[in-house]
């Protein structure tokens, strides 16, 4: 029986070694069974184990029995390292041992070109080397011709990375401007004393022929639908939010074709203090005279007729709500000579301060019945946020196939086609949704029926100037003229402040109420539809946030029930803006909070018919439990809003006026940090929808990484280029589709792959390489009779010769791309 002794194992015979052997492989075959059925992260796991546990001798067995089943690959250190230390290893050779260095290969020859060039003055760079003149020893043969590179190349070979960053910088300064893109030369723009000298001839008869114009920014949601809205006759350009302010005033002039605007409308995104123009572009008080944002502004000013012609400027954003929004208008008034112009009305939740009054508005009508058919208007600012999302579906269908159109044409298309679905006809043709429409009148009058009525959503903040006073002394003087009758401006903006704050809060009971309340009773009678865990996860932050509010909307409630021109609202603000950690709560756990309905949806069969029986009913404003919880992450851009009002509309002797300076930073604030958090989320998921369709990408998401455009272009192959760029020739070899990050250039090759028995297509896309912005050579080819719109991309490795489809496409590339290589330059 001794031989059967066992130690630390009831398994393992100690003396017995046949049936210790034989134990041992039914184990190996066991564990390698087991191997085989592992994934490949759970081989490494183990693997890692075992590596973990091994000595040295162990270890380097291993390292030799790779050694000798898996030679390592012998490569020139050359084309490894990074060229400054190359080029330091051959400082240390003599003339001659540079000599010979030369003849080894092409990158080594190139390495002791530089190496001798580096080491003469500066007066001797013309001196060729002595392996290429013949005047070293006669022993040394003399190489080759070398293969004709383009002096961007050979500059670039071996250059210090301070060298390379100046080389890149340069190479964009020698970049044509503006609609000279596509020539040899890059001819100057008019100077500024041209620019209303241009339509010097222009008489009073023109007046009339002078179009409209309008600006929509893609950013806007549902903008199809507002180009839709948009009259004949009325000159509409949708831009991406993404370009330059050159490339914006480019579309301007292609679309004026050299006339003068009577008007023109800028819709953007913004709030009551800033415009978001464009991407890295919110014009406010403190950028507005930056010298690209003024001469932008200044070019702008040109092609609108001036303010003694009728001319004027009108932005889509409530600036005339705020302090700092008239300055902002009084600022661009003075610099430009044009007349801009504002709503001054604030409606919390839509876009319908467009339809408030006007500041300074002259013209009989308000500028949005200039531009725009006004009952498409209301219809398109009243469901802003549910187009969006309808949108989106309808774009992923429609857009291949208007891909070919311009993004104006393609965008009224899809308008169209919302506005003639949204037809009142289709709507009372359905009789279930009829019922629901008559349910939701009754609901509706009886609710009516029960609460007080409050004043209308926008507020009159109009400021009447006469036409002798639209005038610089009447700008500056804004400010005084904007305060007349202030105590009862001031007293509207803080009703629709309670107003607002009851809707508010009406909507976190509606969470309470219909959701949390069945939930929990049902708990309670040992007929469970979640668990006590998941409840918890779901609504003890939204109900500390109704408890905060709650305690606001009483405080606010009892402020204006003896309400007085003296009376402050400052302090409840500040006192509400304190407790702001509740919120935070919420916003840290909002993913899980999500993901957590949509796992319980899924998993508990009971809580999805319970979502059914409650999601989308009137009782619920016709919205679902997640489209309810976004409303504390839009409160505080309403907040921000009301509060710059209530601000404008109180004196400066009014000891409130500090109270909302302190209540506005500290919303302000939280707002930029609910604002980041927002952002983060969405880069990130944009990041993982363009690695999901390029196949072989590697990990996109990074700290702070954004996509700013995608081009696509054909890459081109020139036959010989060696013969001046005017008589190349040129083939067409590849689709290729530029995604520009705002630190990298990712380049991906293209393909078109068809359905049989369908007309739409499906793109494809193929990971090729990415480049640092830094280390990205730019150089324009001139047009020809052979190729038209070509540039050429130079990297660290490779070079590509692409061409777009339009020189429009071409300018605006260079343009945001140039714009995107100084940015990263300048970090």
């Amino acid at each position: 029986m001794e031989s059967f002794h066992t130690r630390f194992s009831a398994w393992t015979p100690l003396s017995n070694k046949s049936l210790n052997t034989q134990l041992f492989q039914e184990r190996v075959a066991l564990i390698s069974h087991w191997f085989d059925l592992w994934t490949n992260k759970q081989r490494q796991e183990f693997l890692f184990t075992i590596f973990l546990r091994c000595t040295k001798s162990q270890l380097r067995f291993v390292q030799d029995w790779f050694s000798e089943r898996m030679q390592v690959a012998k490569v020139d250190f050359s084309t490894v390292l990074p060229r400054f230390i190359s080029l330091y290893i051959f400082s240390f050779l003599s003339p001659k041992d540079l000599c010979a260095a030369a003849q080894v290969s092409w990158p080594w020859k190139f390495l002791t070109e530089q190496v001798y060039y580096l080491s003469l003055p500066k007066e001797l760079f013309k001196v060729r080397p002595p392996w290429v003149s013949g005047t070293c020893c006669s022993s040394v043969l003399k190489p080759r011709r070398q293969p004709r590179l383009s002096q961007t190349v050979r500059e670039r070979v071996g250059l210090h990375e301070a060298l390379e960053k100046q080389l890149v910088l340069t190479s964009l300064e020698i970049l044509p401007k503006r609609s000279n893109i596509s020539g040899s030369h890059s001819y100057p723009l008019l100077s500024k004393k041209y620019w209303h000298g241009v339509h010097k001839n222009d008489d009073s008869s023109s007046y009339a022929l002078r179009p409209h114009f309008i600006l929509i920014s893609s950013r806007i949601p549902a903008y199809e639908m507002l180009v839709e809205s948009v009259k004949a006759g009325v000159v509409s350009v949708v831009y991406e939010h993404s370009i330059t302010l050159e490339s914006l005033l480019y579309l301007i002039e292609k679309a004026l074709d050299g006339r003068k605007a009577q008007s023109m409308g800028i819709f953007s995104d913004g709030d009551s203090r800033e415009i978001n123009l464009l991407q890295g572009y919110k014009i406010g008080v403190k950028n507005l005279l930056r010298p690209e944002v003024r001469d932008f502004w200044e070019k702008l000013g040109s092609y609108v007729a001036t303010e003694e012609e009728g001319g004027h400027v009108d932005f889509f954003v409530p600036l005339g709500a705020s302090e700092a929004g008239t300055e902002v208008l009084s600022q661009l008034s003075q610099l430009t000579g044009t007349f801009f112009t504002a709503p001054t009305g604030i409606a919390t939740g839509s876009y319908q301060h467009i339809l408030s009054d006007w500041l300074g508005c002259q013209w009989g009508k308000a500028p949005s019945s200039i531009y725009f058919c006004e009952a498409k208007l209301q219809t398109w600012s009243s469901f802003t946020d549910f187009l969006e999302e309808t949108l989106k579906t309808v774009r992923k269908q429609l857009y291949p196939l208007f891909k070919e159109l311009q993004k104006s044409i393609s965008g009224r298309m899809i308008g169209q086609f919302m506005f003639d679905t949204m037809g009142m006809t289709n709507i009372l043709n359905n009789q279930e949704t009829a019922q629901a429409l008559a349910d939701g009148l009754m609901e509706l009058s009886k609710d009516d029926s029960e609460t007080s009525v409050v004043e209308d959503n926008s507020w009159d903040t109009k400021s009447r100037l006469s036409k002798n006073d639209l005038n610089v002394e009447a700008l500056i003087n804004l400010e005084r003229i904007l305060q007349k009758d202030s105590a009862e401006k001031r007293t509207r903006v803080v009703r629709e402040l309670l107003q607002s704050e009851r809707k508010y809060v009406q909507m976190l009971e509606i969470v309470r109420d219909v959701y949390f309340a069945p939930l929990k009773a049902a708990l309670s009678s040992n007929r469970a539809i979640l668990s006590a865990a998941n409840i918890q996860i779901l609504f003890s932050d939204i109900l500390q946030i109704l408890s905060l509010n709650r305690q606001f909307l009483d405080n606010l409630r009892d402020r204006l029930q003896e309400w007085g021109p003296a009376h402050c609202v400052g302090e409840i603000v500040m006192k509400f803006g304190s407790q702001l950690n509740t919120y935070t709560n919420f916003f840290n756990n909002y993913p899980v909070i999500l993901k957590t309905i949509e796992k319980c949806r899924e998993m508990i069969p009971a809580f999805r018919t319970f979502l059914k029986r409650h999601d989308k009913t009137i009782v619920t404003k016709m919205l679902s439990l997640p489209e309810l919880l976004l409303y504390p992450s839009r409160r505080f851009e309403e907040y921000l809003n009301l509060l710059y009002a209530v601000r404008l509309h109180t004196p400066a002797e009014n000891v409130d006026r500090g109270d909302l300076t302190t209540a506005i930073d500290q919303i302000k604030k939280y707002k930029g940090y609910i604002d980041q958090m927002k952002q983060n989320i969405n880069m990130k998921d944009h990041l993982s929808d363009i690695q999901r369709i390029i196949w072989g990408c590697p990990t996109l998401s990074e700290v702070n990484r954004y996509l700013i455009r995608v081009q696509d272009v054909a890459q081109l192959h020139c036959c010989d280029e060696e013969i001046s760029f005017s008589l190349r020739l040129y083939e067409h070899i590849h689709d290729l589709s530029l995604f520009l990050f705002n630190d990298a250039l990712l380049v991906s090759s293209r393909g078109t792959s068809h359905t049989p028995f369908e007309r739409t297509s499906k793109t494809t896309y193929q990971f090729i390489t990415s480049v640092v912005l830094h280390r990205l050579l730019i150089e324009n080819i001139p047009d020809s009779k052979y190729v038209k719109n070509a540039f050429i991309l130079q990297g660290p490795k490779y070079k590509w010769i692409c061409a777009t489809e339009v020189e429009d496409e071409k300018f605006l590339w260079l343009s945001v791309l140039r714009n995107a290589i100084k940015s990263s330059m300048e970090k």
